[in-house]
């Protein structure tokens, strides 16, 4: 005897509700995510949104540092006072500009209490990003400022920004914000992260978005990818265009890492560096050997790695005596048109 199975017109509502139900228990919470994050994207995801998120800015595009200040009234330093609130803009007092993050914070503070004759001015980039540095000095000397000397400090960790987001990557969205590139993975992804916000929160919060997400930025004294090292020529010269436009002399201060002091590992980078400043006929300082000549290196630092008063007055020393050299200081007699 035959027997054949017959599923009822029910079952198979019963079989399509389930269907359902397991698709929209997957797919609404899916689809709720993508809602709250378009309507409160976290910040992280900003500056990878470009224009497809309405923020304000400050920033116009720029053809060498991919981004500058549009005008000095709504520039709002990171940790100084306005260019409106500087008074005078100018002084008889030799003045000297210091940009970079807490270390040339440091810098400066060490110059203003051993060099009280001196005006000292600090500037910090909120990014801490060297193209914005440039663009924030570029920014002050349109607007009138002429120090007579302006120190731009390095650390590695710097440099090792742009392995992971190289300098072509930044772009000013339409409103004048901040944006960049990421790298994607290929397709069928790539569908998927142009278009949803979710995954693309996962894919930056992944670290996999970077250039080189291998890359581990702790390796940057050893190694320098070239692609790093180009982006810097590109910057350096055009501080340089700037600094022999309004005939400010510029030194650009390789620091070292603390690694590099206390286990006397590679200098590659600084090496690399400062090759790339030479390149740009700027002067260029490297407190590498006065550091590593300090018997006791460990009083050099404080617990959080940053100088301690041994070794900001070790670091004034050296960079008051570079300043000495022949070369140094007929060049900040006359930069314009060395």
């Amino acid at each position: 005897m035959q027997n054949s199975a017959v599923t009822s017109p029910s079952s198979k509502i019963a079989w399509a509700r389930v269907v359902a139900g397991l698709v929209a228990g997957f797919l609404l919470p899916i689809l709720l995510a993508e809602a709250y994050v378009r309507l409160h994207p976290p910040e992280d995801l900003h500056i990878y949104l470009g224009d497809s998120l309405h923020r304000p800015g400050i920033y116009r595009p720029d053809p060498v540092l991919r981004a500058g200040y549009r005008s000095a009234d709504e520039y709002v330093p990171f940790e100084a006072p306005r260019i409106a609130d500087l008074r005078p803009l100018n002084s008889e007092r030799p003045t000297w500009l210091f940009l970079g993050n807490s270390f040339a914070r440091g810098l400066s503070a060490s110059v203003h209490d051993r060099m009280p004759s001196h005006r000292v001015l600090f500037y910090r980039e909120a990014k801490d990003e060297f193209h914005l540095r440039v663009a924030q000095f570029r920014l002050l000397l349109e607007s009138g400022l002429r120090p007579d000397h302006a120190f731009f400090t390095l650390i590695p960790i710097e440099v090792a920004r742009y392995v992971l987001r190289p300098l072509d990557w930044v772009y000013v969205s339409r409103d004048g914000a901040l944006s960049s590139k990421f790298r994607l993975p290929g397709e069928p992804l790539d569908s998927l992260l142009n278009n949803s916000w979710l995954a693309r929160v996962a894919w930056v919060r992944s670290r996999m978005h970077h250039a080189d997400p291998t890359f581990r930025m702790s390796r940057i004294t050893e190694v320098v990818p070239q692609g790093a090292l180009a982006d810097f020529d590109a910057m350096l010269r055009a501080l340089a265009d700037v600094a022999r436009k309004y005939e400010v002399p510029v030194t650009i201060v390789v620091l070292p890492d603390r690694r590099q002091i206390l286990d006397q590992s590679s200098f590659s980078l600084q090496e690399k560096l400062t090759a790339s400043v030479r390149r740009a006929r700027l002067d260029v300082f490297d407190p590498r050997d006065v550091f590593l000549a300090h018997a006791d290196k460990r009083a050099m630092y404080l617990p959080d790695w940053h100088y301690s008063p041994v070794g900001d007055r070790i670091l004034l020393d050296a960079l008051l005596a570079h300043l000495k050299k022949p070369d140094v200081a007929t060049a900040a007699r006359r930069p314009a048109s060395q």
